[in-house]
């Protein structure tokens, strides 16, 4: 069985430094994975800085060597399909 750490990518979290060191934290700690939601409005966090997905993983990609990264779920409709791949690359 694999077990995964999940974050919000609003608030604290919508800062990469704080992604990339959770992300080390769950490495060092064990964990298999970390995802990241992809929201762009919370209606109870609204007025809360929201962080881009893509750029989280990234920064918790450059701080981890061996965990499994990815989004918890992308609504692919709501990016233009040049931007989204470019952005998963």
């Amino acid at each position: 069985m694999r077990f995964s750490v999940n974050i919000p990518n609003f608030g604290d979290f919508a800062d990469p430094r704080n992604v990339a060191t959770a992300a080390a934290a769950a490495e060092q700690a064990g964990w298999d994975g970390l995802f990241v939601w992809d929201h762009v409005l919370h209606r109870q966090h609204q007025g809360r800085p929201f962080g881009d997905p893509w750029m989280l993983l990234t920064a918790a990609a450059l701080a981890t060597s061996r965990i499994r990264l990815g989004t918890l779920l992308t609504p692919v409709p709501r990016y233009r399909p040049q931007q989204l791949a470019r952005q998963v690359a």
